[in-house]
C-alpha cells in the first residue's frame, strides 16, 4: 500500500507567455472546481513571471480563479490595444516604438488592485502561506555603498525577483508589480526601468527552489520581513515541491539545418540572427529552468504542466499554429481553454495525487 508523506512546501509556479496564460489560469480554475481549493490555501510560495507573475499576484490579493479566467476572455483586446495614430507614430508598428501601449492595461490592473502594495499581500496571508514571488528584468541597478565607492555606482542589468517576504519591496504597488513583470521588449513600453521577467526567467520554478532552500543568514535586512535570520526559507530538497505550469507552445523553436545552410551556410550576422533571439532567449532560459529542477527534485516532488500545439489532440483552431504572446481572438482563447480542460480530465487523479488533496 502506498503511503502518502505530506510535503513541508508546496510551491505554484506559472510561465509567462502573454494571453496563453488562459492555459494555467484554467487548470487551477478546474481544481477549484472539483476541490473548492483557491491557490492560497493549496500553496507556501506562488512564483510567477509575466502573464504568470500577473495570474499568482492576482490569487495572493485574493481574486477567484474564475475571475482571473475571465480576465483573459474579457480584456484581452484592452490590455494589447494599439491605434493607427501609435503605429504611425511608432514608424509604423515596432521599428521605432512599442507594438502596444500600457496605458489601458494599468487602468485594468489598477482596478483590480487598487492602492495595495506586497506590504498588504504579507499582511493578507500572514499565517505564511502564499508568499508571493515575482520576475522582472532590471534595466538599471544600482548597487550602494560599495567597496571601490561609497556613493551608489549602476551594475549590469540583472534578474530582479519581487517577493512579499522582502524587506526592500514592502512598498512596491501590485499594479506596478504586474506591469514591471511584463513589460515584454517591442510588446510594451518599458516600465519604471524594468522589463519583462522572461528576459531571464520566463520559467519561474528554478527561482523559486532556490529561495525556499536557501539558508544563507547574510544581509538580513534586504531581505526577510520582519525579523527572519536567512535569506530564504532554509528547507530541504526532500521537502520541497513544485506543481509547474506552462502557457502552451507551438513547439516550432528550432531552426533546421536546411535553413541554417541556405541562410549563408550558418554564417550569421544581424540580420540572419534577429527573427530567431526573442523566442531564444523566452526558450532557452525556461527549458534550462526545467532541466535544473528537474536534476534537483525526484519526480515525485517536480510535476510540469505543458501543452503542445503541435500534436494531434490539439484544438483544430491552433494545432499546428505558432500562438502569439498578444492573441486575442475569442475562438483561439476558448481553442486554448478547450485543450487545457482536455489535459486536465486526462491528467487530474495524477494532479490530485500530487498536490496530496
Amino acid at each position: 500500500m502506498k503511503v502518502n508523506i505530506m510535503t513541508n512546501l508546496k510551491i505554484l509556479s506559472i510561465d509567462g507567455g502573454g494571453t496563453r496564460g488562459v492555459i494555467p489560469a484554467t487548470i487551477l480554475h478546474r481544481i477549484f472546481e472539483e476541490t473548492g481549493k483557491h491557490p492560497v490555501d493549496l500553496y507556501d510560495l506562488m512564483a510567477g513571471t509575466s502573464t504568470g507573475g500577473i495570474l499568482c499576484t492576482g490569487y495572493a490579493y485574493g481574486i477567484s480563479t474564475r475571475e482571473m479566467l475571465k480576465l483573459y476572455l474579457e480584456k484581452s483586446a484592452e490590455i494589447f490595444h494599439d491605434s493607427g495614430w501609435d503605429d504611425l507614430r511608432d514608424g509604423f508598428g515596432k521599428n521605432i516604438g512599442a507594438d502596444y501601449s500600457n496605458k489601458k492595461f494599468k487602468s485594468i490592473l489598477k482596478n483590480i488592485f487598487e492602492d495595495n502594495t506586497l506590504q498588504d499581500i504579507r499582511e493578507r496571508n500572514s499565517n505564511g502561506k502564499a508568499r508571493l514571488m515575482v520576475c522582472s528584468f532590471d534595466l538599471n541597478p544600482e548597487e550602494v555603498n560599495t567597496k571601490v565607492s561609497a556613493k551608489s555606482r549602476p551594475m549590469n542589468f540583472r534578474p530582479r525577483i519581487f517577493h512579499s517576504d522582502f524587506m526592500r519591496d514592502q512598498d512596491v504597488s501590485l499594479t506596478d508589480l504586474c506591469l514591471m513583470t511584463s513589460a515584454g521588449p517591442t510588446y510594451f513600453p518599458i516600465y519604471k526601468d524594468h522589463i519583462d521577467g522572461g528576459v531571464s526567467l520566463n520559467n519561474p520554478a528554478m527561482a523559486a527552489l532556490a529561495y525556499a532552500i536557501n539558508k544563507r543568514k547574510d544581509g538580513v535586512k534586504e531581505y526577510r520581513h520582519p525579523d527572519g535570520k536567512m535569506k530564504g526559507l532554509g528547507k530541504e530538497l526532500k521537502d520541497v515541491k513544485i506543481f509547474s505550469l506552462g502557457c502552451g507552445t507551438s513547439n516550432h523553436n528550432y531552426i533546421s539545418s536546411s535553413e541554417i545552410k541556405k541562410k549563408k551556410n550558418g554564417d550569421w550576422g544581424n540580420l540572419q540572427w534577429v527573427k530567431y533571439l526573442p523566442d531564444m532567449l523566452t526558450e532557452t532560459n525556461m527549458q534550462a529552468s526545467d532541466y535544473y529542477v528537474n536534476q534537483l527534485l525526484g519526480k515525485d516532488q517536480y510535476k510540469r504542466i505543458q501543452l503542445y500545439f503541435d500534436l494531434p489532440e490539439a484544438p483544430g483552431l491552433i494545432r499546428g499554429k505558432t500562438v502569439g504572446l498578444d492573441v486575442k481572438r475569442k475562438d483561439l482563447l476558448k481553442a486554448m481553454i478547450q485543450y487545457a480542460n482536455e489535459v486536465f480530465d486526462r491528467e487530474k487523479d495524477q494532479i490530485f495525487e500530487f498536490l496530496e488533496i
